[in-house]
């Protein structure tokens, strides 16, 4: 989990400087708006800070009827080396997923916005596979979108 959560903050770094990045949401980012309160409950059974592996990014807008998030999982999804499709988050795997279309498609547009979901918005959660070879993964997708 130590390797996973180093990975997650080089990632969550990578994409915060991206120019097609909007916004990322990790807990271990230093402008995470809840970092208050992700240190008093992220917590190891040590007592360190233990933000996790999973992370969320919002795409700068799209004007196509595919959003650029859709675009970016399905590149991802075939043909990333570190990265696979699935909305199953939390394995030792780097899995990725777009929640708007896939694990909350069936609510409403309205409601999904309403619980913070954005149509640009990004899950990722990262494995154990090395932080270059992910990183370069989503720097390679990011330039096809």
């Amino acid at each position: 989990m130590s390797n996973m959560q180093k990975t997650a903050q080089r990632v969550a770094e990578f994409l915060s400087k991206h120019p097609k990045v909007a916004c990322v949401r990790y807990p271990g980012s230093e402008c995470f708006a809840q970092k208050a309160l992700a240190h008093r409950q992220m917590v190891s059974p040590d007592g360190k800070f233990a933000p996790g592996s999973m992370l969320y990014f919002v795409l700068k807008g799209s004007n196509s009827k595919q959003s650029q998030a859709e675009r970016l999982v399905d590149y991802l999804a075939e043909h990333a080396y570190s990265i696979t499709l699935a909305v199953s988050l939390g394995q030792i795997k780097t899995l990725i997923e777009h929640p708007f279309s896939m694990t909350h498609s069936a609510l409403p547009d309205e409601q999904k916005r309403a619980f913070g979901m954005h149509p640009e918005g990004i899950r990722i959660s990262l494995g154990l596979e090395d932080w270059h070879d992910i990183i370069r993964d989503l720097e390679i997708a990011l330039e096809k979108v």
